[in-house]
């Protein structure tokens, strides 16, 4: 009992530490209310869990669609979509029964049959409910992809606009508008750019992103004078990488959504914002950024209300309740009780705990929003479960005062994997977490370095193992005394340490989240500076033995 008592100051002091951090995490942003009780418009694309538009047998049923527009219609009374194959066809009526409108997308690429099959339905869809099709966009991105010429896309907007007599138009990221033909613009009933701060070439914060989208529309007014122009695109994603300064969040998305709606309204401006329900599918080809732009999760709950503050982490309470069993979960199976550690341990071990708590309640979120598949699922949690692994076993080492358990060099890691039916010592399962925390975080650093557009960088899940290895190291003196015969550490610290610098001037100082992972690089790569000291220490031992002379052999 009397060691009961004495954890108590310091897990009494971490829990209310981690209570704290989620309670500024998750507290509410007071962001402007949105001017109007409906937006004008949302990009509306239905598919939903392994549904992709790139599987040509996929047809959506038509429930499916009215239950998303039934959804959306307190929301928006228009919706935009971008081709009418793969059951996309259906939203047209089913937007007519629900009093809704369409912006109505013709999908144009390469193929000419696929091209004239979308033409033909479109413009069918059109005459049958020309009240609904509230405008039609014939093509989308179309020159940014390189697929067709704007004298092409001139000609089919003539032809839609000639047999439908609705207003058409083409739609494309705003620096295409201004480099397409005269052509086009004149072929069209007016101008629809997109803007996308986020994906520029050079991000912006969300709090430059209005004046942004201002500027840039000053600029297409000039350069496309006496044309009505329409913002096609428009949005911020809730989860994602960073790029710069430009850091995805719910309460970001919120806040631009709303300056927008706010400036859009002063300006009596026509917009679309992308999109209604986040896309899953397009994390193959946009990173998770790409899957998160919906006013609706996938699950068709909204993110966020469209007045009051926001919150990035609603539910922090029962946040930071996980996060606190974790940590008492990591100090359990530590047997934190059954030792008598010194107190700076115990502080020391209490806080660790904590921190891996927290970590762990935000890795495994993130892993499944990071996901695609189940195979990326488990790999997540088997990255989860080794970080929680690692908190246990160096929590147990240190409060055992067996800090030379955590020396195990990879080599002896390699040793158990080549004769795993030896039986598997502490040492060397502790060094086997090693090894698999550095290889884990060099493949990803490295895929950093080489394309990096669409990764993550993945601090919640090496944060736990590069944050205990280090102050495990440093207790027990690996940073100052040289170890030998440590060659896959000194690599493993010259790969790590490399890339942190690389990836710090390529991402710019303005990226916290890359700093951050430049910063457990480092953090994994400094042990391994004890074993380049033992390196250069053995060859100079190895050199002064090679230049001793020799005692001269007695003669015969």
């Amino acid at each position: 009992m009397r060691g009961i008592i004495g954890w108590m100051p310091p897990l009494l002091a971490a829990a209310t530490l981690t209570v704290a951090a989620w309670a500024w995490a998750g507290r509410p942003v007071d962001l402007p209310p949105a001017p109007e009780a409906k937006l004008h418009c949302a990009s509306y694309t239905p598919f939903r869990g392994d549904q992709t538009p790139f599987d040509p047998t996929i047809m959506i049923p038509r429930a499916q669609i009215e239950e998303d527009l039934a959804r959306l219609k307190p929301v928006t009374a228009c919706v935009r979509t971008y081709a009418v194959d793969q059951g996309l066809d259906q939203v047209v009526p089913v937007a007519d029964q629900l009093g809704m409108q369409v912006l109505l997308g013709i999908w144009i690429g390469r193929d000419p049959k696929a091209n004239e099959l979308q033409i033909s339905t479109a413009i069918a869809l059109a005459k049958a409910h020309a009240t609904t099709v509230k405008a039609i966009i014939v093509g989308n991105e179309v020159l940014l992809r390189g697929e067709q010429t704007g004298e092409t896309l001139a000609t089919m907007a003539q032809r839609v606009h000639a047999e439908t007599g609705l207003p058409v138009t083409y739609a494309d990221v705003w620096e295409y508008w201004l480099r397409a033909p005269r052509v086009l613009k004149d072929s069209v009933d007016f101008v629809t750019i997109h803007v996308l701060p986020y994906w520029e070439d050079d991000p912006l914060p969300v709090s430059e992103g209005i004046t942004h989208l201002e500027h840039i529309l000053a600029v297409v007014h000039d350069k496309i004078p006496g044309r009505r122009i329409m913002v096609g695109e428009t949005g911020w994603p809730s989860a994602g990488r960073w790029r710069e300064d430009a850091a995805p969040s719910i309460v970001n998305e919120a806040r631009y959504l709303r300056e927008f709606l706010v400036w859009a309204k002063s300006n009596d401006l026509d917009y679309n914002f992308i999109e209604a329900f986040d896309q899953p599918w397009k994390r193959w080809q946009e990173g998770t950024a790409g899957g998160y732009w919906g006013l609706f999760a996938e699950n068709r709950t909204p993110k966020f209300d469209w007045a009051g503050p926001v919150s990035e982490f609603p539910r922090w309470p029962i946040d930071a309740g996980i996060s606190v069993v974790l940590g008492l979960g990591i100090l359990a199976v530590a047997r934190f009780s059954h030792h008598r550690p010194t107190n700076l341990t115990r502080w020391t071990v209490s806080l660790g705990a904590m921190a891996a708590g927290i970590a762990l309640t935000l890795h495994f979120p993130h892993g499944w929003a990071v996901a695609r598949n189940d195979w990326e699922w488990l790999l997540e949690s088997s990255i989860g479960l080794a970080a929680f692994a690692t908190a246990v076993l160096l929590s147990a080492v240190a409060l055992a005062g067996e800090l030379y358990l955590a020396g195990g060099s990879l080599l002896e890691a390699v040793a158990w994997l080549r004769r795993p039916w030896l039986g598997l010592k502490l040492r060397q399962a502790i060094a086997l977490l090693r090894l698999a925390s550095l290889a884990g975080m060099a493949t990803a650093s490295l895929g950093l370095c080489f394309d990096s557009r669409y990764r993550d960088f993945p601090l919640e899940a090496y944060a736990v193992p590069a944050l205990f290895f280090f102050v495990v190291d440093i207790a027990r003196g690996a940073l100052i005394r040289a170890e030998s015969d440590r060659r896959e550490e000194a690599a493993f610290s010259l790969l790590l340490a490399g890339s942190a610098v690389f990836i710090f001037f390529n991402e710019g100082a303005l990226n916290l989240e890359a700093d951050a992972w430049c910063a457990l690089n480092l953090l994994g790569a400094l042990p391994g500076i004890a074993a380049w000291r033992g390196l250069f220490q053995r060859r100079r031992i190895s050199s002064s033995e090679a230049s001793r002379p020799t005692a001269a052999s007695p003669a015969l």
